[in-house]
């Protein structure tokens, strides 16, 4: 009689364990969806948002979604400042040049971080804690050589430096990713953006051509490797290994000195002479004319005057 006793309060409590475990998973909260309209928003007040980012008709974006959920149900347990949503928009997809869905981008301060690592609710939950900061650095006239050393001497590293212009819809596609390279590479190399329409002595430095931006250059050891437009776009870990061996395949080009006042002078006199060429047709002609005439009369004065001392005067009389 004792064992079925024994028998029978074992079954009891693996009835419990299950009703009990059960009970956990029904538990789990699942992230709001929300519009375009109010995604913007609350990326524009500098939330930290984790967004889901999904597309109509996805068969991956519904079984990734009950892993999503615990990740959202694991911050709201502990009360986080980061909001999880689902966006549901291909016109944003495209927007932040997300290759595929379902794809877990992170904003802070309206700065975006694709993760690219396994489709985990661990694995996710840990990156966040990783990734509340700005990973990328961000570099002006004032401060690009102190930080970089580039032309002098790499003394503070290797840098990844893209050069962009934050209005156009290339360069903002490419925030998101080019912050996980950011994430990648932390620790190995240093990881910047310049803004060109910020910083216009840094263009003019790097001959920089605002219709091609985002032009990305990788600086080491006092030389410049300029990165394909195909190389900018691929996947951090194409860019870890291109900074590991890949650059030395590339062309290398030294790295333009800092510009000095006298740069910035003379290219002003030559851009203010092509200014008054276009509006006086061979105003060139005219002044390469003046300044031979010019040579011509001061040698005339100083060579003839010469001249004309040694050989012209007369030599003293002969005594009788």
């Amino acid at each position: 009689m004792a064992f079925f006793y024994r028998i029978f309060t074992l079954m009891f409590v693996l009835l419990i364990f299950c009703i009990s475990s059960s009970t956990a998973q029904v538990d789990i909260e699942p992230a709001s969806e929300i519009t375009k309209e109010t995604f913007q928003e609350r990326v524009d007040t500098g939330d930290l948002l984790l967004v889901n980012f999904v597309g109509p008709g996805c068969k991956n974006c519904k079984e990734f979604a009950p892993i999503f959920n615990r990740v959202n149900t694991e911050l709201l347990r502990e009360s986080s400042e980061v909001k999880a949503v689902v966006v549901n928009d291909m016109e944003t997809v495209r927007r932040f040049d997300i290759r595929k869905i379902p794809s877990v981008v992170l904003f802070r301060k309206s700065i975006p971080i694709l993760y690219e690592g396994h489709n985990e609710a661990e694995e996710i939950f840990e990156w966040i804690g990783e990734s509340k900061n700005v990973q990328g650095r961000y570099l002006n006239d004032d401060d690009f050589e102190h930080l970089t050393q580039a032309s002098t001497g790499s003394t503070t590293g290797d840098w990844l430096v893209q050069f962009c212009d934050p209005e156009r819809p290339q360069c903002e596609a490419l925030i998101a990713s080019w912050e996980a390279v950011a994430y990648r590479l932390k620790g190995k190399v240093n990881v910047a953006t310049v803004d060109i329409s910020k910083n216009p002595n840094l263009v003019k430095r790097f001959s920089v051509a605002i219709e091609r931006t985002p032009y990305v250059v990788f600086i080491k050891d006092e030389k410049l490797y300029k990165l394909h437009r195909k190389m900018i776009y691929a996947p951090s870990i194409q860019l870890e290994n291109f900074m590991s061996v890949g650059y030395t395949e590339s062309r290398v080009f030294k790295v333009p000195k800092e510009r000095t006042f006298f740069d910035d002078l003379t290219e002003s006199i030559a851009n203010k002479l092509k200014e008054t060429q276009a509006s006086v047709p061979g105003l060139f002609v005219i002044i390469a004319v003046c300044l031979v005439v010019l040579s011509l009369v001061l040698c005339k004065v100083f060579c003839g005057g010469s001249s004309s001392r040694g050989f012209g005067s007369k030599g003293p009389k002969k005594g009788v």
